[in-house]
């Protein structure tokens, strides 16, 4: 390439000088030879200066040749280790995704097991409590039954209260309270001061007597001739009132009265102020 460029700039630097070349009809042969020469040297002389030229700019083009080709040396090594790399990135993405994968599935199982172990020991604590509760409800409906049985049996009731002013008795002789307040079933009876059980169960008996001020009232509760309660009292200044309780199971036509257990007890009832009053109450059947 070269070498058909200079041949192109000698011929065109020729056809130059040739074509520029007056005719010079009066100028010497010698003359004129000399000129051409001169005109030649010139020529080979820019000639030589353009291949100088064309030879550095060669020399250039190659130099970036080289250099191109160094670099596209390095950019291929580069786009091989880029590749390389990212092979390796791959892989790595791989097995750490399938390790993912894996770690996830394994959590969710631990977590599936969790959750179901969790549900099983939920529903057996729950269906144990259910059953428990209802024992419980069971075993309070069952209490509630009997209660409201009880409560639907028979009512046995009675309250009687003492006679104004103040009464001796004498010993074993039985305290008769003629006031009756209250005789559901009938069973006491105002004149003998007696109560007759017309149903069988547990009883409860309660006495409040009243002693005359500086005397003694010593009464008891007493069920077919057994004391069931006892209690005395005497007061040197007031007319104290005092009570007494018993429970008692009784039987039907079974009686419960109260008597005196001194020679001379004194008790006392004022209507306005303080009364002396025997009562009772079935309480279970």
């Amino acid at each position: 390439m070269f070498y058909v460029l200079a041949s192109c700039v000698a011929v065109i630097m020729f056809g130059t000088s040739v074509a520029v070349e007056p005719s010079c009809p009066v100028c010497s042969k010698y003359e004129y030879e000399e000129r051409l020469l001169e005109r030649v040297l010139s020529n080979e002389l820019a000639l030589r200066n353009i291949l100088n030229k064309i030879t550095e700019t060669q020399a250039q083009v190659e130099d970036t040749l080289k250099a191109m080709k160094a670099e596209s040396v390095k950019i291929n090594d580069a786009m091989h280790a880029m590749d390389v790399k990212k092979r390796e990135i791959d892989e790595e993405m791989k097995a750490s995704l399938q390790s993912l994968r894996k770690e996830v599935h394994e959590k969710k199982q631990d977590l599936t097991d969790k959750v179901d172990g969790f549900l099983v020991t939920g529903v057996r604590n729950l269906t144990g409590n259910v059953q428990e509760m209802s024992t419980i409800v069971q075993s309070l409906v069952a209490q509630t039954s009997k209660e409201l049985d009880i409560l639907k049996g028979p009512l046995v009731m009675f309250h009687a209260r003492h006679l104004d002013g103040q009464h001796t008795y004498n010993a074993n002789q039985d305290v008769v309270f003629k006031t009756v307040l209250v005789n559901e079933g009938g069973g006491y009876d105002s004149n003998s001061g007696r109560f007759t059980a017309s149903v069988a169960g547990v009883y409860m008996f309660t006495v409040q007597y009243c002693s005359y001020s500086s005397n003694w009232a010593i009464p008891e509760i007493v069920h077919e001739g057994r004391s069931l309660q006892r209690s005395g009292h005497n007061d040197a200044n007031y007319h104290v009132c005092t009570s007494m309780q018993a429970f008692a199971k009784v039987v039907k036509g079974d009686k419960v009265w109260v008597r005196s257990t001194y020679s001379s007890s004194k008790i006392y009832t004022d209507e306005s102020l303080r009364w002396s009053s025997f009562a009772g109450l079935l309480i279970r059947v």
